[in-house]
Formats: C-alpha cells, structure tokens, sequence
C-alpha cells in the first residue's frame, strides 16, 4: 500500500507528464480567471454607479428604479456569468476524467476530444457537489439572517464543522461515481464508508490533510510571487490596473490553477484506488 508521502509526490510529478494537455486545461481555467476578474470590475462599476444614483436621487438602492439602473452593464454581468459557469462545467468534467485515469493508474493526462462527455460529467460533479454542501450552505444563510449574534456565531460554527465533514467524504463521494460511472454511486454512504474504513480513517485524512497543506503551501509561494508581479508592474506600468489585474489573472489560470487542479485530483484518485484494494 503506497505511503502518504508516495501518493503526493506523484500527484505532484504527473501534471509535468503532458505539458500541452496541463496549458490545454490552463486555457479553461485562464478563461474562467478572466471571465471572473472582469465580472468583479465591472460589479464593483455597477454598485458605484448604483451608489452615486442614490445619492443624488436622495433615495436607498432598495426604492431606486430599475431604469435608473445600468441595465447594459448588468446584463452583460449576469450573460458573463452564465458563460463562466458554462466553463466551471468543463473544467468539472475534465477532472471527472483526471480522477478517472488516476483510479485506473493510467500516466497519461486525459484528451478533450470528447466535448459533450465532459459537460455531462461537469454537471454530474456539481450536481454531487452542491448535494453534499447544501445543508452547511442553508445553516450559514440561516445564522447570517438572524438578528441574534449569539444565534449567529453558533451557526456559523455548527455549518463550518458541516463543511469539514462534507469535504472529506465528498472526495471519496466523488471517486465512487468515477469509478462507476453513476450519480447513485456518490450517494451510497454505506459504500463510501467502507472504503474509507479499509484504507483506515487516520490515513485517509492524513493524506487528504497532507494534500491540503503542500497545496496551501505551494499557492501561498505563487501569491506571493504574483503580489510582487503585481506591485511591480503597478509601479512600471501606472493607471493600467485593469490590464495588470486581467494578465495576472490569465497567467495564474494558465499555468497554476490547472496544476494544482491536476494534482490535487490525482492524489484524490490515487487514494480511492488504495481503498479499494
């Protein structure tokens, strides 16, 4: 049975096994960067722009007309939107199919030849995702709607401990449905279970801890790294905020979110494989 240690290393050596397929995976996730960064600015246009409306209006945002409102700029929001999740479905398909070669111990990187097949699997993995945070999600709406900061700060606690528990059985949730090729099968707690069980529950969170840790440490150096790009070319370049906030953006998409993706997802399978031995 392959140590802690074996199983990161590795993960951390196989998205270098294909560089064209690791950039063609950073193309999605630069996308969705870009995608993300633009729909931040221009949000943050649009509340000051609503703000500004409302101050001269002598009104509150909640009594402002919608016509007062830039209804351009908010569609093009809410259409960017729908497009940036169109493309978080892809990339969801596409490590459906990183854990799917990971279980089947396959040193190769998935193609993208099949389009279709990763929308499909995108949206099984969100479907399995959302199904397995809703009830933290609902609790913490729940505490930050009430008035009672008591209520609040009980609830916050009792849905982040929900979180926790969530996370580490929707790996293995998510593995089972890979290996199986069925939405039932990331439901099949009993199942799930057992296969944590006959690995040992000290390892399983030990690797996924494990994992956690080289992932925090690897994006704390990249930020790091990015900040000062950042500083730097605020400095050389000035009033070009926009540009340097997009470049960065699509730089960290391209090269580091999609190796981190690919990582973390192969150790994840790598550890389902070692379960069910």
């Amino acid at each position: 049975m392959a140590s802690i240690t074996d199983c990161v290393v590795e993960g951390l050596k196989y998205p270098f096994g294909d560089i064209k397929k690791l950039l063609g995976f950073g193309v999605l996730f630069a996308l969705m960067s870009a995608l993300s960064t633009y729909i931040g600015i221009k949000s943050f246009d649009i509340f000051r722009m609503s703000v500004h409306t409302v101050e001269n209006a002598n009104t509150t945002l909640s009594h402002l007309p919608l016509s007062q409102l830039p209804a351009g700029d908010m569609y093009l929001v809410a259409g960017l939107t729908v497009i940036s999740f169109i493309v978080s479905l892809f990339i969801f398909g596409y490590q459906y199919n990183i854990v799917n070669y990971s279980i089947d111990k396959k040193a190769d990187l998935p193609g993208f030849s099949d389009i279709v097949g990763m929308l499909i699997k995108g949206i099984k993995y969100f479907i399995v995702v959302l199904v397995y945070n809703i009830i933290p999600a609902v609790i913490f709406v729940c505490g930050a709607l009430t008035n009672d900061s008591s209520a609040f700060l009980l609830m916050t606690c009792i849905s982040g401990l929900l979180f926790v528990i969530a996370f580490f059985f929707l790996i293995m949730a998510l593995n089972n449905m890979v290996a199986y090729d069925s939405l039932k099968k990331a439901f099949d707690i009993r199942e799930i279970t057992g296969y944590i069980a006959n690995l040992g529950w000290g390892k399983y969170i030990g690797i996924i801890v494990f994992t956690l840790i080289v992932y925090m440490i690897i994006m704390f150096a990249v930020s790091f790294v990015l900040g000062f790009l950042t500083m730097a070319f605020s400095i050389a370049i000035s009033n070009q905020a926009f540009v340097i906030s997009f470049f960065i953006a699509i730089i960290e998409g391209l090269f580091i979110d999609s190796y981190m993706s690919l990582f973390f997802n192969r150790v994840c399978g790598s550890v389902y494989r070692e379960s069910i031995k």
